[in-house]
Parts: structure tokens; C-alpha cells; sequence
């Protein structure tokens, strides 16, 4: 799954931790956090984040992230991506 922005973890670890039957008071006792912590993380404040305290939730959630850079340095967000009408003919410059 590719996560963009910080509605997309949040979304991605509530489901996940849903589907191995765990509170947010588990995940939070997993790693050494206060509920309220994870409460806020799952309602799209994850961007507030460490890097260390996501790499302890991908861990106790037994998930992992791989992480790579654009190619051509362009921004990678869909929103602000070029959108193309497949139907549009380019014209001929004279």
C-alpha cells in the first residue's frame, strides 16, 4: 500500500491493528505509549510523529515500510500531478 500523507498511516494502522484483534490501549502498551498517544496518531496526526515512534508501531504491528525517493526529483503527490485527456490530440506547431 502506498502511504502519502498523514491520513493514510492513520487509516493503514487502525485497520491493521483491527484486524490482529488489538486496542489502542494494547497498541499503546506495545509500544510504550499513552493510549491518548495512538488515539491521536489514528485520527490523521501522525505527521506530528518521530521516526522512532512509527518504526515502534510498524514493529508491533509486524508491518514494515520501504521508502524511495522520485527518480526525476518531481513531487509525487497525485494531487499535483499533471493530468492528461488521453482524447486530446497534441497539435502540429507549424
Amino acid at each position: 500500500m502506498l502511504v502519502n500523507v498523514s491520513r493514510d498511516w492513520a487509516n493503514f494502522v487502525r485497520d491493521r491493528r483491527s484486524d490482529l484483534g488489538l486496542t489502542q490501549a494494547d497498541l499503546a502498551h506495545r509500544i510504550g505509549r499513552a493510549r491518548q498517544w495512538v488515539v491521536r496518531f489514528e485520527s490523521g496526526h501522525a505527521g506530528s510523529a518521530s521516526v522512532d515512534s512509527l518504526m515502534a508501531v510498524l514493529n508491533a504491528l509486524d508491518l514494515y515500510a520501504e521508502v524511495a525517493a522520485a527518480d526525476d526529483g518531481a513531487d509525487s503527490d497525485p494531487m499535483f500531478m499533471d493530468v492528461v485527456d488521453p482524447w486530446d490530440v497534441p497539435k502540429a506547431h507549424p
